[in-house]
């Protein structure tokens, strides 16, 4: 198979784009890893969006905030970026799990 053929895959003669996809399990309650909501051991929800604790459908706030970047920050001393939403690509906490 030819370099121009790789990340390709033939399904019934034709050809697909194949791309690398790693879910990580993510609570919608409390942002947390490794959980669903409906096994969330918070009692709180937590905001994606903000950090507040409220359920991220109800923020108002502007300010954008990932609650795991700036709690993985205060408990281990790093300085990860935490300027995005909890569900950002390229959040460093959820590389870090």
């Amino acid at each position: 198979m030819g370099r121009e053929r790789l990340g390709k895959l033939p399904i019934h003669w034709t050809m697909h784009q194949v791309r690398e996809f790693f879910h990580i399990k993510r609570c919608n309650k409390c942002q947390g890893f490794r959980h669903l909501a409906k096994d969330c051991p918070s009692n709180r929800p937590s905001c994606g969006s903000c950090a507040g604790h409220h359920h991220a459908r109800k923020c108002r706030s502007p300010q954008v905030v990932c609650i795991n970047c700036a709690m993985y920050n205060q408990f281990h001393g790093t300085r990860f970026p935490a300027y995005h939403h909890t569900s950002d690509s390229g959040c460093s906490s959820t590389w870090e799990r």
